[in-house]
């Protein structure tokens, strides 16, 4: 069974690109690096995420995440051909650990999109409690409130 769990800090904003598959579907594929503490080091590992669009919108350089996933080598050799190889973790679950935002719900991380000029015009998404008693965000996108034709 290849199953890891990892929190931390993403180190940059999220990097997406929607990608045709073989058989003509689109897809959406995230790429991000998640840093975890472990003990006094700390440990930077890559995530890919397919097909989940909105954690742009939620997630920045510095959100708190929690990712459940798979991981996958990727082996390559460089020009000068020495052989490289990395792990990559898959993930096929992200919860959001940051607190959610105080009052109207505007958006998720609404401080940082006045601080950095972003819009804030973004969902708080679904909430719950996490142990240190900040709120819990899934990688669903939010529900909304009404439908529009």
């Amino acid at each position: 069974m290849n199953q890891t769990v990892i929190t931390g800090n993403l180190t940059a904003d999220i990097e997406t690109r929607d990608i045709q598959s073989t058989a003509g579907e689109p897809q959406h594929l995230s790429k991000f690096t998640l840093a975890s503490n472990e003990g006094e080091r700390v440990v930077f590992m890559p995530v890919q995420a397919w097909n989940m669009p909105h954690l742009a919108e939620y997630l920045f350089k510095g959100s708190k995440a929690l990712i459940s996933g798979s991981l996958k080598q990727e082996n390559w050799e460089t020009e000068a051909g020495d052989k490289r190889s990395r792990f990559v973790l898959t993930a096929y679950k992200v919860e959001f650990l940051d607190p959610a935002p105080a009052g109207d719900g505007a958006g998720a991380h609404a401080n940082r999109a006045n601080t950095n000029k972003r819009a804030n015009s973004r969902g708080a998404g679904s909430h719950g409690q996490n142990r240190s008693g900040g709120a819990r965000r899934s990688s669903r996108p939010p529900a909304r409130s009404r439908q529009v034709a």
